[in-house]
């Protein structure tokens, strides 16, 4: 069933295509931006309502391509038959939601999200407790604070790998199914873990001890990019028929994949990228500064102090 994360995750994408400096794209005459005009207005004027960045997110699109996938994510809406496939319908296809993960799974779904939850719900009830208790017994001499990590559970490449395939073959399903219109497939993949990092294998068979003068650095990622990882978009190339763009949204960027043109952006990798687990954990914590309420002899007061929690 659609929810928010299905909303966010698409609103996400519009941000990075529609806006720039956190503020919607205005066309500098007419003042519309991209929700206010016909698609007739956006085919001949699209590039004074679009961030002029957004190119660097596009992978394989050629011209007519960004024009298209832009005027999808301009007009699509959410499935009015919300419990059905699939999340997003425009007048010729759909965008279809689903998010992956690179922690071990089991019946329950992802090691990962599930401790995640966890340690959440731990933390929501341990600081209600501790509001209370600072607020009951406020302290003027120090600043009280109290903090939480969570360690990340095993991640790795293979577990991705084994999700997206799993989770995709399940949604490929879906799509043989539907009856209504699937001209333009797109499947959009959400990865928000933060625990893997890519290294391009630039020298990869050199000789030990052989000097590489200034040739250049190996390309490094402090995060997961779909765009690089040449394996798992050839298994993409393979259902071209079926989907035609791929959005993948992970560390606050988002790719767009035209599946039809991977071998040509292929081409402009020659190397392999090493995708290794990050040790990494969340923390988050809580401060009480105690803030005594100034005496004012004309309003009576309740208290005599007030407790500042953040």
């Amino acid at each position: 069933m659609r929810g928010s994360q299905e909303l966010e995750c698409l609103d996400f994408v519009k941000y990075n295509i529609f806006y720039k400096n956190g503020a919607q794209v205005q066309n500098p005459i007419s003042k519309k931006m991209y929700l206010d005009i016909t698609d007739e207005e956006f085919k001949e004027n699209r590039l004074l309502y679009i961030n002029s960045d957004c190119e660097k997110f596009f992978f394989g699109l050629l011209e007519e391509d960004r024009y298209q996938i832009e005027n999808i994510l301009r007009t699509a809406s959410p499935n009015p038959n919300e419990s059905e496939f699939p999340d997003f319908v425009f007048h010729n296809g759909f965008i279809e939601h689903f998010q992956i993960s690179s922690s071990k799974t089991n019946r329950k779904g992802a090691v990962h999200k599930k401790q995640e939850q966890q340690f959440q719900t731990t933390v929501a009830e341990d600081k209600e407790k501790i509001i209370s208790e600072w607020s009951a017994n406020p302290n003027f001499n120090q600043v009280r604070s109290k903090s939480w990590d969570m360690d990340y559970p095993e991640h790795s490449y293979d577990y991705l790998e084994k999700s997206f395939r799993n989770t995709w073959e399940r949604h490929i399903c879906s799509v043989d199914k539907y009856q209504a219109n699937k001209d333009i497939g797109i499947f959009m993949i959400e990865y928000s873990e933060y625990a893997l990092v890519m290294l391009e294998n630039v020298y990869e068979g050199w000789k030990d001890g052989m000097s590489h003068g200034d040739m250049r650095e190996a390309e490094y990622f402090n995060c997961y990019r779909l765009s690089r990882d040449k394996k798992l978009l050839e298994y993409i190339y393979s259902y071209k028929e079926k989907i035609h763009y791929v959005i993948f949204n992970n560390c606050g960027r988002c790719e767009i994949i035209k599946t039809e043109n991977i071998p040509y952006f292929l081409k402009l990798m020659p190397w392999d990228y090493i995708i290794a687990p990050l040790c990494a954990k969340i923390h988050t914590s809580m401060h009480s500064v105690s803030v005594p309420i100034p005496f004012n002899p004309e309003q009576p007061q309740k208290q005599s102090e007030e407790d500042s929690l953040t």
